[in-house]
């Protein structure tokens, strides 16, 4: 056991000063005030001063598709894993969804064998994978291989679902699925999110079990004074929804506006690809040449490919451009997302009976330092 003192702390609620979170094993055992810990002769020997940060749950970031010089559909190895989550630790995030996008058969099952070779993934931010396809509309594929898009069928369900102990999202179009293979795959918890479409709203009123959507704005079916599309859709039927917040996917004053209308149902996710977290400014986005121009992740024609963002640039983009409170930048990018997971009693908040997964930021909101799963990182 060990504590971190004299520090501030955002519970998920409001921010409190001087207070001690102890920290047993890989739990938050307790949050209280520095005088009551003391006065209890409730610290432990091993205590690291808190002075000037504040302490918030750890960002959990649901699409990543890679970052730190590595992308998961070009290096299916461990190896990248490891340096994903050395890379989310210097900016705040300690559990992630690895995103695979859509590739031919043999890659993906390649990808479901490394998260099923993995002991502990918890231990090292792994909160099971998000499938980005390939069961997507073609006239919406965005950065992702038409070639490698097709049908889920019920035999390929059915294969997913005998995996769904490691596959935590998937990311479909609901107007190129069949009820039943949704069914399928909402029966073994695991979380359809609409994204990649180009459906008419009565296409999605027609379907049920989809619980989330994938980079509001991006690659769906716009909002029409005649035709809601996907985005009326989320608007109306208010499932959960990542957003991009890097000023280049979606327009500052379209966050603020989706805000608005979804409040707790609307979490940040960084899309993040090779480039995040480097100084790269060409990469190879799953076989194709891409490149970063003044913060843009590109193909040569133009086309958006993946987002150089980090979840705690996202934070600062949130209070400083979309207008919302640090509270509330905060939860998007922790307790938001715990609860579109449904993991919000363990993840999201910094409380007793939570799992230890902490950033801890300084003033100007910087990461000074994290702690994942118990285990401190730069402190």
């Amino acid at each position: 056991m060990y504590a971190i003192t004299h520090i501030s702390v955002f519970d998920g609620s409001t921010i409190v000063a001087d207070q001690a979170i102890l920290i047993d094993r890989d739990t938050i055992s307790a949050v209280m005030p520095m005088s009551q810990a003391k006065s209890r002769h409730l610290l432990p020997p091993e205590c690291l001063d808190g002075t000037g940060l504040l302490a918030t749950a750890g960002f959990i970031d649901i699409q990543l598709n890679g970052c730190g010089g590595v992308l998961l559909n070009t290096d299916i190895a461990k190896s990248t894993l490891d340096t994903m989550n050395a890379t989310n630790l210097r900016y705040g995030t300690t559990q992630y969804l690895p995103t695979f996008i859509t590739s031919e058969a043999e890659p993906l099952n390649e990808v479901i064998q490394l998260m099923e070779s993995i002991d502990a993934p918890e231990s090292e931010g792994v909160l099971g994978l998000h499938l980005e396809g390939p069961f997507i509309n073609r006239q919406k594929k965005g950065a992702h291989q038409e070639k490698c898009i097709r049908e889920l069928d019920e035999e390929t369900a059915q294969y997913l679902v005998s995996h769904a102990h490691c596959i935590k999202v998937i990311t479909l179009a609901p107007e190129s699925c069949d009820q039943a293979v949704i069914n399928q795959l909402t029966e073994a918890n695991i979380i359809v999110s609409m994204g990649h479409t180009n459906g008419r709203y009565t296409d999605y009123t027609a379907k049920q079990g989809i619980s989330m959507a994938t980079h509001l704005f991006n690659a769906m079916s716009p909002l029409d004074s005649r035709e809601p599309g996907a985005v009326g859709y989320i608007f109306d039927y208010k499932p959960h929804a990542g957003i991009i917040v890097d000023g280049i996917h979606v327009n500052y004053a379209s966050v603020r506006i989706a805000h608005q209308l979804l409040g707790e149902k609307l979490f940040m996710v960084t899309d993040a690809v090779t480039p995040a977290g480097t100084d790269l400014k060409e990469y190879d986005m799953a076989g194709t040449r891409a490149y970063v121009t003044d913060g843009k992740c590109h193909y040569a024609d133009g086309t958006i490919a993946g987002a150089a963002v980090t979840m705690i640039e996202g934070v600062q983009n949130l209070i400083n451009h979309v207008g919302v409170s640090k509270e509330e930048a905060l939860r998007m990018a922790s307790l938001y997302p715990a609860k579109a997971l449904g993991l919000d009693a363990h993840y999201g908040r910094v409380r007793a009976g939570y799992k230890a997964n902490l950033a801890l930021l300084t003033a100007d909101l910087q990461v000074k330092g994290a702690v994942q799963m118990g285990v401190r990182h730069n402190l």
